[in-house]
């Protein structure tokens, strides 16, 4: 039987274990999204509970910074909390969450700006340019928060030759909606593959007054 030195065991369960975790992270980012979208449109939503959601969702080793908000852009809200990830480039990764309030409610507005630059091979299996990118999600994932196609003047979201996904999604229990977009660089009906650059979504009622 061959004889391993404890400090070369440690090593080897130490890299299995951040591989494991990046892997986990990466796999789960569209789901997370999903997640947050349900949380979001709950009859009451738990705060606490989005912000460790939030705090999962941290970039190259930045953490997720938590601030007071004191605007709103949209009239008869108040702003109440914000969630991000710092920059110093536009470039960089990153997502703003901005928590709002109208009397004793929440609302909701998120931003991510991403690069997941993904192919689809001849199975049908989504292979990421970069495996241990924290925010990798692609089209078909997204897709399923996706309740009905946003409608508009000339016609409705989600044309497969447009490279944007525009969407209501809603929360089936709670029946509250979204509005939801995602932004890729190529048509949406591209099936050999496509980066997603950006995923937007905002409480509803933010648009209805």
């Amino acid at each position: 039987m061959r004889k391993y030195n404890l400090q070369t065991l440690l090593v080897f369960f130490m890299v299995t274990i951040v591989g494991i975790t990046a892997q986990a992270q990466t796999k789960n980012f569209g789901k997370t999204i999903g997640d947050l979208m349900y949380e979001m449109t709950v009859n009451q939503p738990n705060t606490e509970k989005i912000q460790q959601i939030l705090e999962t969702l941290h970039m190259d080793n930045k953490e997720v910074k938590t601030g007071p908000l004191s605007y709103s852009i949209f009239d008869g809200f108040d702003g109440d909390k914000m969630y991000y990830i710092p920059f110093t480039t536009p470039e960089e990764s990153r997502f703003t969450v901005e928590q709002l309030k109208r009397a004793d409610k929440y609302y909701f507005g998120a931003q991510f700006l991403l690069k997941s630059e993904y192919t689809v091979d001849a199975k049908k299996q989504v292979q990421y340019k970069e495996d241990n990118y924290a925010y990798n999600t692609n089209y078909n994932e997204l897709s399923l928060y996706c309740t009905t196609p946003m409608k508009y003047k000339n016609g409705s979201g989600n044309n497969p030759e447009s490279p944007l996904l525009s969407c209501i999604y809603t929360n089936p229990t709670s029946k509250k909606r979204m509005m939801y977009w995602v932004v890729f660089e190529k048509p949406i009906g591209d099936t050999q593959g496509n980066t997603i650059k950006e995923i937007k979504f905002q409480s509803i009622e933010l648009w209805q007054n």
